[in-house]
């Protein structure tokens, strides 16, 4: 199908906002801030990246998007990495079986502590097994609304747990790679990394915090690069490759306004994309990676006493130095916190910016749970997600 006239105007304005970024001496065209370019851009715009090379990776609640997602839309990615996160399906729409069950609370407080003492109400992390039972039975409910599980037998697989990680227990992570390998995934195409010193974070080597504590801003130095290892395992090829300095004016600013549609989806109102010079060439054949933030790693999120988490998350956890060696083009969608409903009427509370792994942008999320709406390709954030990727797919 011819491109319209229309379409090219738009994807040329988008470029040229590139080039203005690179520009030497163009201050009083764009500024920086916080090592990004200023300017938003509309939408994404089309890079012609390689369509058979699109993985994601998350923490946490991002963990559980990458997971959902990698199912959701096996034919369309080739690998997944779940760092400290659980199965498919997990909540089966009960924000109590996500906050009790699938994860814990980081912060512990006076109730948290005193629910503690008794059982059914305390943080229970059940056997795989259990776990596997919720998630293929989310699978087969959601049968129809997602792609043909058989994609998954060409997927990579990286997982990775930490022994000192309170909120979401190794068995979760256990239960998610028992799930990839009936879902059809190889054994030799998943790998587990177990840290026995690591907190609920980000292991990174730009980071300071010690790797054993579970607080903001959950990016933890446990001396591994974890954005790398997860990168070379999804994209073997990068394995001989060095990480390069990252480049602050190749970090862009675009407006998720059009992704978002109508109704409560989440999303905040922009998002970043990393893009590396070679990636901005016509023919460069760069591949695509999809980084999730975790709870309260979001750009809005305000810890108390503090100011906007930002770009933290973004410049911290060490993608964006692969992202340049590797010809990388690195999305990192944003959602945002929100305070609307309760945990008895859960639909739109999100207070931590989490990613919806139980149903929050739906009501009655907890009515169906063989077929959660949250983990099919039509949920909000799924599709909204699916959008980007394919924005920066096509071609200029």
């Amino acid at each position: 199908m011819a491109t319209s006239a229309s379409g090219m105007r738009r994807a040329r304005g988008m470029l040229s906002t590139f080039g203005r970024c690179l520009a030497v001496g163009a201050a009083a065209l764009v500024v920086l801030v916080g090592g990004a370019c200023a300017d938003v851009l509309p939408r994404l715009p089309g890079l012609a990246l390689k369509a058979d090379e699109v993985s994601v990776s998350g923490l946490s609640s991002g963990a559980y998007m990458a997971g959902q997602f990698g199912v959701a839309y096996s034919a369309s990615l080739s690998g997944s990495a779940v760092l400290a996160g659980g199965p498919y399906g997990c909540s089966r729409g009960s924000v109590s079986t996500a906050m009790f069950n699938c994860s814990c609370p980081a912060e512990k407080n006076f109730l948290l502590d005193l629910m503690q003492s008794f059982p059914g109400l305390a943080c229970t992390a059940f056997s795989p097994e259990v776990y596997g039972v919720f998630s293929e039975r989310a699978v087969k409910g959601n049968r129809g609304a997602i792609d043909d599980t058989a994609n998954l037998g060409r997927h990579r697989v990286y997982l990775l747990s930490g022994g000192q990680d309170h909120v979401v227990d190794r068995k979760l992570v256990t239960a998610a790679e028992q799930l990839y390998r009936y879902l059809g995934v190889p054994e030799t195409q998943i790998h587990r990394e177990d840290l026995p010193d690591a907190g609920h974070a980000f292991p990174s080597l730009q980071a300071t915090a010690a790797c054993g504590v579970t607080k903001s801003p959950f990016i933890n130095q446990c001396q591994v690069d974890t954005a790398g290892e997860l990168l070379k395992w999804l994209h073997p090829d990068l394995a001989s490759v060095t990480p390069a300095t990252a480049d602050a004016s190749a970090l862009y600013q675009f407006s998720q306004r059009g992704y978002a549609g109508s109704g409560f989806t989440g999303l905040d109102t922009t998002g970043w994309v990393y893009v590396p010079k070679a990636c901005k060439e016509a023919g460069a054949g760069c591949r695509l990676h999809v980084a999730f933030h975790g709870c309260e790693q979001g750009q809005s999120f305000k810890a108390a006493g503090q100011g906007a988490y930002g770009l933290q998350f973004i410049n911290g956890a060490g993608y964006n130095r692969w992202a340049e060696a590797g010809r990388i083009v690195v999305l990192y969608p944003q959602v945002k916190p929100s305070t609307r409903g309760s945990f008895f009427d859960p639909y739109q509370f999100n207070p931590k910016g989490c990613w919806d792994f139980w149903g929050y942008t739906e009501k009655y999320a907890a009515s169906n749970p063989t077929a959660p709406n949250f983990s099919k390709q039509s949920a909000p954030q799924m599709k909204a997600v699916k959008a980007m990727i394919d924005d920066l797919l096509q071609a200029p």
